[in-house]
């Protein structure tokens, strides 16, 4: 047998259940709620989870030929006490490709490599680019920057 509720049927039971949840939190000698069922980020959790430390988190290419395709590497280590998850790397233009981070979980103490694959295409002039990497660090997101001069036919060279 199937039972089927209407809408405000089901949001009733649902805020039924909230409510028996709540309440279950309140002291018996003062009819206060606990606090501790309130989950608030603060600055010590990066202490207490994984987190991310960069050996590097920028990188010049120098001059680089229109058309050339330059391989970055950004290495990474868990610096923090719990597992180490890259969700994303997300790559500010479609110049530039992720490639190949670790999918897996990074243990406390151990090291990665963010791989990233800048393509010059027939652009001439000053190039500034990112990527962000995305964890389950607090914070959780880092910015990885690089710079470039890309030179090709007719580019002027200025000191």
């Amino acid at each position: 047998m199937i039972l089927r509720l209407p809408h405000s049927g089901l949001l009733a039971m649902g805020f039924a259940l909230v409510t028996l949840l709540v309440m279950g939190c309140r002291d018996a000698n003062t009819g206060e709620i606990d606090a501790s069922i309130i989950h608030i980020p603060g600055a010590g959790e990066g202490l207490t989870g994984p987190a991310v430390s960069w050996e590097r988190d920028s990188i010049d290419l120098g001059i680089v030929a229109a058309g050339e395709v330059s391989r970055l590497e950004y290495r990474l280590t868990n610096s923090g006490n719990r597992p180490l998850t890259i969700a994303q790397v997300l790559p500010s233009c479609g110049c530039t490709v992720a490639r190949g981070w670790e999918t897996g979980t990074i243990p406390p103490g151990s090291s990665t490599t963010i791989h990233l694959e800048f393509n010059a295409g027939d652009r001439i002039g000053d190039v500034a680019e990112s990527a962000t990497v995305v964890t389950n660090a607090v914070p959780s997101s880092s910015t990885l920057t690089f710079t470039a001069r890309v030179m090709g036919p007719g580019s002027i060279v200025q000191p």
